[in-house]
């Protein structure tokens, strides 16, 4: 099938996952004049020409939603676009969008996410706890330039409050074009952010329990047929390979990166050329490094074993998170039901609306 692939530079693996798995992917990437992608996927200058010769557009970024009129009569489908939730990232309008919940409001940064689907009909299922770790070097020292690790967990159900503020929300994504992730995130039980679109690390990690062509599954979610994302119930982890332009740097080969497991690796700001891959950025996110397991402890450890194979140049990763929970279970979801509890013995809701 033919791609075209809008970016800002957020879902790059997404765009070389498709062209992996045989698909035509046109790239088109804002504001970026390297070689990124370059024997990855095709990079285009224009991707205006594109739209109605593709079988699905994606955008990883709300910037495209300024575009949304050139696709309303193209016979494509269309994922990640929404002139609305581009105007939506505004501080006074994302206010409105967390007022229409009908969860409690906190000022505060969010401690966990939920990732919802939306297939302009409604919320597919499972529905993806995430939990984000920003920092650069630990827990509390260096910069945030992104989640250095993302883990994400799948559930079936969730607690009332949720689901009613996710019903709630459905009258406004009706109004909409809109198809694709909505990641809501909260303190405590309290709701502090809703983000649409490819956000962060998500759908790197994600993309790992996918059971079929992920394009199949990204085509009929825009196109409103499916509502069951299909993935296997696990725990997924991400974690980023992340460049912060060392001036010494020389030597742009990832090595180790090979056909055996660059399925397991979102690649980013990365090249491939005479049979080998290269860092495109001396800054910035390179590659993310992905795993499931039935338990966390099994995904951080294949983590670990694959890193253990990839070596980069002045790359940095958090190896304090991956040996810490390679050998303990992670903490954050069992935190999760525990600020949840007393909602689920009589207003837990199952896919669907039912109520036990």
């Amino acid at each position: 099938m033919d791609v075209l692939f809008l970016s800002c530079g957020n879902g790059l693996s997404l765009a070389a996952r498709l062209a992996q798995e045989g698909h035509t992917v046109r790239t088109f990437i804002f504001n970026d004049n390297s070689d990124t992608g370059v024997g990855i996927y095709d990079r285009i200058s224009a991707w205006r020409p594109y739209v109605n010769r593709s079988d699905l557009v994606i955008a990883d970024d709300p910037y495209f939603g300024y575009k949304e009129v050139r696709f309303d009569s193209a016979p494509t489908q269309v994922l990640g676009i929404s002139k609305l939730f581009t105007l939506g990232t505004r501080a006074s309008e994302h206010q409105a969008l967390l007022g229409v919940t009908g969860m409690g409001i906190s000022p505060n940064r969010p401690d966990y996410y939920l990732e919802c689907w939306w297939n302009g009909r409604k919320w597919c299922t499972p529905f993806i706890w995430v939990s984000y770790h920003w920092n650069l070097i630990s827990e509390t020292h260096g910069p945030i330039l992104g989640p250095m690790v993302t883990v994400c967990k799948t559930t079936q159900e969730l607690p009332q409050t949720i689901f009613e503020g996710l019903r709630n929300l459905k009258p406004i994504f009706e109004k909409t074009r809109y198809r694709g992730p909505v990641r809501l995130g909260f303190d405590g039980r309290r709701i502090c952010d809703i983000r649409v679109g490819l956000s962060y690390d998500n759908i790197e990690a994600v993309l790992q329990g996918v059971q079929q062509d992920p394009l199949d599954m990204l085509i009929e979610v825009a196109g409103g047929v499916r509502s069951d994302l299909d993935l296997i119930d696990d725990v997924y982890v991400s974690v980023r390979m992340q460049r912060i332009d060392w001036p010494t740097t020389k030597d742009n080969e990832i090595h180790g990166l090979f056909e055996a497991n660059v399925k397991h690796c979102g690649l980013v700001n990365v090249c491939y050329k005479n049979e080998r891959y290269y860092a495109t950025q001396r800054f910035g996110p390179i590659l993310k490094v992905t795993a499931r397991g039935e338990t966390s402890k099994s995904a951080f450890s294949r983590i670990a074993r694959t890193m253990r194979n990839i070596t980069l140049e002045d790359a940095i990763y958090r190896e304090d998170l991956i040996n810490s929970y390679k050998s303990r279970e992670y903490p954050k979801f069992a935190n999760i039901d525990r600020i949840w509890k007393d909602t689920k013995e009589d207003a837990q809701t199952l896919a669907g609306g039912k109520t036990k």
